[in-house]
């Protein structure tokens, strides 16, 4: 009976709590939400253009994970 009693009272006390969460809405910056796009390859594509495209595409893959991550740090500071 005084185990049940003592859970009571500190139940009581939590909900007597003052403090409050105030949740605020940031907006995502608009330079995180674009598309990333990379160009179109080349119409005559020679070996060496093909090692450049390629980086050209890594790049953009890059990109788009850092903004990625840029979201997820706005959102996990809510």
């Amino acid at each position: 009976m005084i185990v049940l009693s003592s859970l009571c009272l500190c139940l009581f006390l939590q909900a007597c709590s003052t403090e409050r969460k105030v949740y605020v809405n940031r907006p995502i910056p608009a330079n995180l939400l674009s598309d990333c796009l990379p160009n179109l390859p080349p119409n005559h594509m020679t070996f060496a253009d093909s090692l450049r495209y390629n980086e050209h595409l890594l790049n953009v893959i890059e990109k788009c994970n850092a903004d990625k991550r840029a979201i997820r740090e706005i959102s996990n500071a809510k």
